[in-house]
């Protein structure tokens, strides 16, 4: 069996950039009696330097879908797509990203335990490029991961590269 890109985020140590670290602390201090802290205790006043490189949304269970409710900018320009508002059934990463971004997010919701990886972006005629990510669930409705703080650290990328790199696509409604 393949080792999945990503793994369960228990302590900040755990984390190579300072970003993920001070999200994973952020989001150990919401927490409630041992469980993910409630959506609306997120305050993005908390983590201003972070939120350029955050994702929002909600997991859904019965079905399985994730919605992303806000792609800060630099994860926006990343994917060249601000999905925003976009279900990621909706888009099209295959190809681009080593993560299967739906497996993940059912990891996170079935184990209401964060995680954190890393993601091999590969294109034809290029190296692949890695970026840390993590996946941080909160509580929603009831639900303790109903919903998801996460974080892609872009920081040690050349920049000059985005342009070159595929985007993901609003796969067309059909």
């Amino acid at each position: 069996m393949a080792e999945l890109p990503y793994r369960d985020f228990e302590r900040a140590e755990q984390a190579q950039s300072d970003k993920a670290r001070r999200l994973f602390e952020y989001w150990l201090q919401l927490k409630r009696n041992g469980r993910p802290g409630p959506r609306i205790a997120f305050d993005p006043t908390e983590v201003p330097s972070l939120l350029s490189s955050l994702l929002l949304g909600d997991i859904e269970p019965d079905p399985f879908r994730v919605f992303f409710r806000l792609a800060g900018t630099r994860v926006a320009a990343f994917s060249r797509l601000d999905f925003s508002g976009y279900y990621l059934d909706a888009l099209d990463y295959k190809g681009r990203d080593s993560v299967e971004w739906a497996d993940c997010y059912r990891h996170v919701h079935a184990k209401q335990i964060g995680v954190i990886g890393i993601n091999r972006v590969t294109w034809p005629d290029e190296a692949p490029l890695e970026y840390e990510f993590a996946v941080l669930p909160l509580e929603r409705g009831g639900d303790p991961a109903g919903s998801f703080i996460a974080i892609e650290v872009y920081d040690s990328l050349d920049p000059n590269l985005i342009g070159e790199m595929p985007e993901v696509r609003v796969f067309p409604k059909g």
